[in-house]
Parts: structure tokens; sequence; C-alpha cells
């Protein structure tokens, strides 16, 4: 695990610039890919985006590379540009607890722009990943500059709150195999590729362990389940890939 927080501004490569175009068609930067995300780049003004390409700065990440931990300042917002970055935590006896995972047209770090203050959770490349960096009274007065992106912003912190709540609930009234089912659902939504038969393809691997980190629960038992999933004919898994080949007994097993 490589450590690029702390000391993040001495890092950054300065002078890049954003591709012609940008967002590049068919780079998945164009479209919301996730109904709890939205592309904030994409609905600035042309003009806005040129200042963003002047002060914002490009940054790479190779895989397992902690972006920011606990504890450092929170001066930085993170646009993802494509790879995945993990946000998670650790609990008092070391157990990782993963929040959300963010792909292209996700941002992360804004909380503490707002709130002020230290990062209270780690930020993770879980594979090559590029992403725009800009500090907070940048994106202070860029929201100054045009009131409407406040509302996307109240939007996806709003959602990521209710989204935080049903966790809990989860946690508290639903057994391991309903969090599962409504984990792949979830996932299903922000990740999944449709095809014409109605199966949904997961686009990013997660491992047992990290589905696991997300409800709560030990690796064996997501295991399991797993397994029972692909006997009733759930999913199936393709090389490293779920697919949720009955999605509506998936929803079924939520709703009972």
């Amino acid at each position: 695990m490589t450590l690029a927080g702390g000391a993040l501004a001495r890092d950054y490569n300065r002078g890049s610039t954003f591709p012609h175009g940008f967002p590049a068609p068919g780079s998945g930067m164009e479209k919301q890919s996730s109904p709890n995300e939205t592309d904030f780049i994409g609905q600035l003004p042309e003009s806005e985006r040129t200042l963003l390409e002047r002060h914002a700065i490009r940054k790479r990440y190779p895989r397992s590379t902690i972006i920011h931990s606990p504890g450092d300042l929170g001066m930085m917002v993170h646009f993802v540009l494509s790879g995945r970055v993990k946000i998670y935590n650790l609990s008092a006896c070391g157990k990782e607890i993963i929040y959300r995972f963010c792909t292209s047209n996700s941002f992360f770090g804004i909380a503490e722009i707002f709130g002020g203050g230290e990062r209270e959770v780690f930020a993770e490349a879980m594979e090559d990943t590029e992403v725009l960096c800009t500090d907070k009274q940048y994106f202070e007065n860029l929201i100054l500059r045009n009131p409407a992106l406040t509302l996307t912003v109240m939007r996806i912190l709003g959602n990521r709150v209710r989204q935080a709540h049903k966790a809990i609930q989860g946690f508290v009234f639903c057994d391991v195999r309903t969090r599962l089912a409504q984990l792949l659902i979830k996932l299903a939504q922000i990740n999944g590729v449709e095809s014409g038969d109605g199966t949904i393809t997961l686009r990013h691997r997660f491992t047992h362990q990290e589905m696991a980190n997300m409800i709560g629960a030990i690796r064996q038992t997501v295991t399991e389940n797993i397994n029972h999933f692909k006997r009733n004919g759930y999913i199936k898994v393709a090389g490293e890939r779920i697919i949720l080949t009955d999605p509506t007994s998936l929803r079924q097993l939520i709703d009972t």
C-alpha cells in the first residue's frame, strides 16, 4: 500500500491539460453512471471548464495508493476521471468498513470542504486511477459563480446520507442474505451493464471480502450466500465478473 495523503500537494503533476473534447464521448464522463452521483464537470459551462482546465491539477495514482487518510487536512476536492477509488475506514479492532466506491463522474473529499477540519476516512486507488484535483477556495468560488451547481452538490450529499441511513437500517433489521441481495442490486444500478435478455453484468470486480466489508458481514458468510444465489439461478460468475441472471428474484428477496 503506497501512501500519498498528507504531503499530497508536493506530488501534483502540474501543466497537464484535458484531452480534446473533454469529457470524451464514450468515456463514460458524458453521462450519469449512477443514480446517486452526477457528472459534475459535465454540467459546467464551457467557459468554466476552460478555467478549471487552467487551475486544476491531474494526478495519477497507481493501484493500492492511499490518496488521503484520517487526520489529513481536507483542502482538496478530487474528481475521478478514470479508475476506481475506495472510500473506507477502520473500526477500533481494525476491521475495514467500506462506505462506497468512486468511479468516473464521481468526486470525493467534499465533506471537509464545507465542514472544515481533517479527513475522517481513507481514500485508496483500487486500480490505476486518474483524478482531477482542485483546492477548497477554487471549488467554493466555482459554486458561487454557478449557483445551480449548489443543488447538484446538495443532491449528491443528500443521496449519500440516505444510503448511509439505509445501510444502518439494513444492519438492524435484515439478515446477511438480504443485505447481500440489496448490495448486488445497488452495485447493478451503479456499475451494471444490462443485456437484451435482462441480465446485468457488474463492470467492476468485487471480491467477497469487499462485499463483506460493505454489508458488515464476514467473508465466509458472503461466500456461502453467493453460492446460494448461484444455485438458485439468481446470479452467475464469469471470470471475475458477477452477472445478475435473475434480478427480479433478488428484488423479491429484499421485499419479503
